[in-house]
């Protein structure tokens, strides 16, 4: 039955369904030919992987990135970000790379991330003399920032099916997020100073403050709900609601961006991401179900141990598979089916759950500006008006930066421990 599984799965999902039906009904066409139970059962295992109360953090966590990008956020975040590194050369693209580090710790989505900031920042970019590719490059792939920096959608998920503390993962994520920010970074400077792009004038500490005041709303969710996780005043999913209530608050009273108009339609845009996500949820629980009735995960366990116990190449043995699954499942889709099949495995040879959750959202993160499902790929479509070449070609350097980030937070577990160690010790 496993071994019709994925073909079924492929052939299903070139026939052109979206990816939660595809996933369903290969599981029922592998129960209804080759296996021996009821496919009245799948729906139950696809509403049981929704019925999870960590995942109602998710729908939440959409609400309040949107209340905060309609709420005028975005353009306070990116003038805190020129202030900051402007002046440096390349200060504009090291600036789109800062601000989608600032933004992705409020909307813990990678496409909403380069929407927010890519719609701003690509004409800025263009305008002041930068190459359109190598301006959309940079876009789609700091927008991957999204998820890694917490709190993050994934990491949510991530922890609802393998049973890692969510609050750990926040904490795992931060250090990662900002090795990866500053390798951006560094490579915008770099790429400028070889190309001859100018600078900003250095600011003064009276304009550094006000973009700092400016900003502050923003910056102060993250610290808000990562204070009330990490004391113990609420939960994950509770500082989900909390992140709500913040940001309605901050775009009706504090900014007055948010009027009843739009407010319904942020609730309905809100609505449709969210069905869309526990859709795909709901469809690689049973997928992810059926692998684990069938011993799919011991099998496999076996067999990778048989060829080495070596943590180093069994990582880097997973790290290519995720890869590989990164290029045609979505994030959510990839976590669920496989981090329940690896996790354990992983375990076996010493790598923490949580650094491993950590390694397992950069790589599908990378899948998120590679074809043919990276959703980073078609939102920098449509921002910067380029075919899907066009925007993978401006990505390929970004995306051999990310494969270094991602090497070197697979063997150095520092990056991805030493906050949960120091935070739950």
């Amino acid at each position: 039955m496993i071994t019709a599984l994925l073909p079924i799965f492929f052939a299903v999902l070139l026939l052109g369904l979206p990816i939660f039906a595809a996933l369903a009904f290969a599981v029922i066409l592998a129960i209804q030919f080759f296996g021996n139970t009821d496919p009245v059962i799948v729906p139950m295992r696809m509403f049981s992987g929704m019925n999870n109360f960590s995942l109602m953090a998710i729908p939440f966590f959409i609400l309040a990135a949107e209340l905060m990008r309609i709420g005028g956020l975005s353009d306070r975040l990116i003038d805190l970000a020129k202030a900051l590194v402007g002046w440096v050369p390349g200060g504009l693209a090291a600036a789109t790379v800062l601000s989608c580090l600032f933004f992705g710790s409020i909307s813990g989505s990678s496409p909403a991330t380069v929407v927010a900031i890519g719609s701003i920042m690509f004409p800025a970019l263009v305008a002041a003399g930068y190459d359109k590719r190598f301006a959309i490059g940079v876009i789609a792939t700091a927008g991957t920032l999204g998820p890694i920096v917490p709190p993050s959608i994934a990491l949510i998920i991530y922890g609802s099916v393998t049973g890692t503390s969510v609050g750990r993962l926040f904490a795992a994520g931060l250090l990662p997020a900002i090795l990866i920010a500053s390798i951006l970074i560094a490579y915008c400077i770099v790429y400028a100073s070889f190309k001859g792009y100018g600078r900003s004038t250095f600011p003064s500490l009276r304009e550094i403050g006000s973009a700092f005041k400016a900003a502050a709303w923003g910056l102060g969710l993250p610290v808000i709900l990562l204070g009330g996780i990490y004391s113990g005043v609420f939960t994950p999913t509770e500082s989900a609601a909390v992140a709500c209530m913040y940001g309605l608050f901050v775009g009706m009273v504090v900014y007055r961006k948010i009027d009843f108009k739009n407010l319904l339609s942020t609730l309905n845009s809100a609505g449709l991401m969210s069905a869309s996500l526990l859709l795909i949820t709901a469809g690689a629980s049973a997928f992810s179900w059926l692998l684990a009735i069938t011993g799919a995960p011991t099998q496999l366990a076996g067999e990778v141990l048989s060829w080495t116990e070596d943590p180093i190449q069994v990582m880097a043995l997973f790290n290519v598979v995720m890869l590989i699954a990164g290029f045609f499942l979505d994030s959510a889709s990839a976590i669920i089916v496989l981090s329940p099949l690896l996790q354990p495995i992983a375990a076996q040879v010493g790598v923490d759950a949580t650094h491993f959750g950590v390694i397992t959202l950069i790589n599908f993160s990378v899948g998120m500006i590679t074809p043919p499902v990276g959703l980073n790929l078609f939102v920098a479509m449509a921002i910067s008006k380029m075919t899907l070449p066009e925007v993978f070609k401006a990505c390929l350097p970004l995306i051999g930066l990310m494969l270094l980030s991602l090497v070197i937070i697979t063997y150095v577990p520092w990056f991805s421990t030493y906050l949960p160690d120091l935070i739950y010790r």
